[in-house]
Parts: C-alpha cells; sequence; structure tokens
C-alpha cells in the first residue's frame, strides 16, 4: 500500500499546508520558551511545538528522497544555520546550536545512510552524527527519527510501525530524562505521556491527513520552499528583540 492514503477525492494536506502548521506549532513553542516564565502555560505551549519536529524530521526525509540535489539541500541548511545561531541565542541564551544545525546532521546521517562509500563502515560515523546532535537543539532523536522515516520509504504500512516507533522512543526519552532528577517516576511518566500528544498528533497527520502532494503552480511550490528558511530566523530575531527590551 502506498503512503498516499488520503489521495482519493483529492482529499488530505498538502506538504506545505503541514509545514505551516508545523510552523505555527513552532511559534508558539518559541514564544512560551522565550518569553513566559515557568509554569503550566508555558509548558503547554512548549509540548504544542513537539508536533514541528517530528513534521520536520518527516518532510527532510522527504527531501532527501526526492530533491534534484543533495548537495545544494545539504548547504541550505548549513548556510541558514549559520545565519539563525545569533537570532537563536537571543531568543533563548541557550548555549546549544539552533534546530538548522539539527537538520543538517540528520541529512549527513542520511547521506550516511545511503553513499556507498560508507558501505560496511557506517555505524561509527553515524553514531558520530547523532552525537555530534547533543550539542544541538532537538539533540539524539531528531537525527533517529529523520532515519527511521527514510528507511519507512513511501510505504503506509513501513511509516505507521515507523510513527510508532516515534512515539513510543519519544515517551521513553522524555521519562528517562525527567526521572529522578525533574520528577518522582509517577509524574515523570505522566509527563512524558503529556508532552507526547503533539509528537502523537504529527504522526496521525502524517499518516492519515498528508496527501503526498505539493502545492499546485510554481510560485506557491517556491514559496513554501523558501518560507521556513526565512522565517526561523526571522521570527527568532523578533522574539530576541522582545525578550531584550523587556528584560526577560
Amino acid at each position: 500500500m502506498t503512503a498516499e492514503r488520503s489521495e482519493a477525492g483529492g482529499t488530505g494536506l498538502t506538504r506545505e499546508q503541514i509545514k505551516y502548521i508545523a510552523i505555527a506549532a513552532m511559534t508558539v513553542n518559541h514564544i512560551g520558551t522565550g518569553l513566559l516564565p515557568d509554569g503550566l502555560v508555558k509548558t503547554v505551549m512548549q509540548d504544542i511545538g513537539y508536533f514541528t519536529a517530528i513534521v520536520m524530521c518527516f518532510f527532510l526525509a522527504e527531501g532527501f528522497r526526492y530533491t534534484s540535489s543533495k548537495r545544494r539541500y545539504g548547504l541550505r541548511l548549513l548556510l541558514f544555520g549559520f545565519i539563525s545561531q545569533i537570532p537563536f541565542f537571543m531568543a533563548f541564551g541557550y548555549p546549544v546550536l539552533n534546530m538548522m544545525f539539527t537538520l543538517f546532521l540528520c541529512f549527513l546521517l542520511l547521506v550516511i545512510r545511503t553513499d556507498e562509500r560508507f558501505a560496511g563502515k557506517r555505524l561509527v560515523p553515524g553514531l558520530l552524527v547523532v552525537f555530534l546532535s547533543s550539542f544541538c537543539d532537538w539533540p539524539f532523536l531528531a537525527p533517529v527519527f529523520t532515519l527511521l522515516f527514510y528507511n519507512a520509504g513511501t510505504d503506509w504500512e513501513e511509516r505507521k510501525k515507523a510513527c510508532g516507533f516515534v512515539v513510543i522512543l519519544y515517551l521513553i526519552f522524555t521519562f528517562v530524562s525527567t526521572c529522578g532528577t525533574v520528577y518522582g517516576a509517577a509524574q515523570a511518566l505522566l509527563r512524558a505521556v503529556c508532552s507526547a500528544v503533539a509528537p502523537a498528533a504529527a504522526c496521525l497527520t502524517i499518516l492519515f491527513l498528508y496527501n503526498g502532494k505539493e502545492n499546485s503552480g510554481k510560485g506557491s511550490r517556491t514559496w513554501g520552499k523558501w518560507f521556513f528558511y526565512i522565517y526561523y530566523p526571522a521570527h527568532l530575531l523578533l522574539i530576541g528583540i522582545v525578550r531584550t527590551a523587556a528584560g526577560v
């Protein structure tokens, strides 16, 4: 069975439409993280943004599979990583690299996965890429999720399995990273389940709403392609300016 499960009758969401939803969720996360004090509202806003991480990993795998130039794709991610770093630090003050660098590492992992020059020796460089993601936003899981989505290909049943693994790994990672440090076991489990709602929603969107299509029209596709690259550093810069002006 192909992945284009919702294509019949012209229903479902295009790639760009899902990306716009992900961008909105990311913006909610970043406003909460950069501007709000610790509390329930901030936590909920941050959790909403985890929808974005899954969507971006999925579409990076899709883009890698279909791009006409992998070299330009990788260089574009790296370039906007550098462009976004100062706005990222202004918005959050985190001493880590921004998400564009994470996506670049995800891209490198797929290069290792597919390039025959790595045949028989993929494990060590692959683990190195995952380790390097620890210095970035969305550490560890993003490269693994991207690889799972890529390996699933365009088969819907395989994507369903990949999505199941994604949600389970997210739950385990969140539980382990908070249990005994931030929360007790019961609270950590509840926290993991609550924070996994958005990743699960992203997986359901990919499985049941994505129609496998782009927006029609060359101009619309070009706009959809470049909007995220421009929006990411721009909105971080705006949050950083507000954060500085408000003395947050």
